[in-house]
């Protein structure tokens, strides 16, 4: 079960998007923001949206986004219609992920994927918008879950990385990239992590002590 905050870290092509996309297979009310607007643009199943960002003032230039999901607010306890949809993000990552933020908590009961968060929080730079910091941290009292991917661990902000339920680390090898990770796990899993074949993690969280997962060899396809 996906917790309110999870991150999956792991060079290209060893199975970190296919893995955060399996465990939201079941998401009902699900939302995908898609920087490279490449393999994710053939998502099937899925609504997909084009948002024109202006950065003065910062904002939509159109109602694209505001009137997908006019309709699926959840009201009281009532919770609206399911909706799968991929936002695909071609510009000023950071302030339309914020804007995202701003409007999602109203909508209520949802799960927020974003494809290399690193794009959206770099780890240089101001403090976190406020309201990607508060889907992040106090998200859960909306409902809301948030989960990202990075290939690069040392380029996430820290408040995501120190707020992580649980992460998963597949395939690094950048020195400064392992780094991270010895905060996590034990040092022979830090030092296992360079070799680890696609498909495997070391999984790290809040639950239980840090294990090596192939559960998922065989049975993911890398985007």
């Amino acid at each position: 079960m996906l917790g309110y905050l999870e991150l999956f870290f792991g060079k290209s092509f060893t199975g970190k998007t296919a893995r955060m996309l399996h465990e939201v297979r079941a998401v009902s009310r699900l939302v995908i923001v898609d920087p490279k607007c490449a393999q994710l643009v053939k998502l099937a199943g899925f609504d997909h949206l084009w948002p024109r960002h202006s950065p003065k003032p910062n904002g939509w230039l159109d109602d694209s986004i505001v009137n997908y999901f006019r309709d699926k607010v959840t009201k009281g306890k009532k919770r609206g219609p399911g909706f799968r949809v991929v936002v695909h993000v071609r510009e000023n990552f950071r302030d339309q992920l914020e804007l995202l933020c701003k409007l999602l908590p109203a909508v209520r009961n949802l799960t927020l994927c974003v494809d290399e968060l690193g794009l959206f929080i770099p780890s240089a730079g101001p403090s976190l918008p406020p309201a990607i910091t508060s889907a992040m941290i106090s998200g859960r009292h909306e409902g809301l879950k948030f989960c990202g991917t990075a290939q690069r661990p040392v380029l996430v902000h820290t408040t995501a990385r120190a707020n992580a339920e649980r992460i998963r680390w597949f395939r690094i090898t950048e020195g400064n990239d392992l780094k991270p990770a010895l905060s996590h796990m034990p040092r022979e899993f830090a030092d296992s992590l360079p070799t680890l074949p696609d498909y495997v993690c070391i999984e790290t969280s809040d639950a239980h002590p840090p294990f090596r997962d192939k559960s998922m060899v065989g049975k993911i396809k890398i985007l």
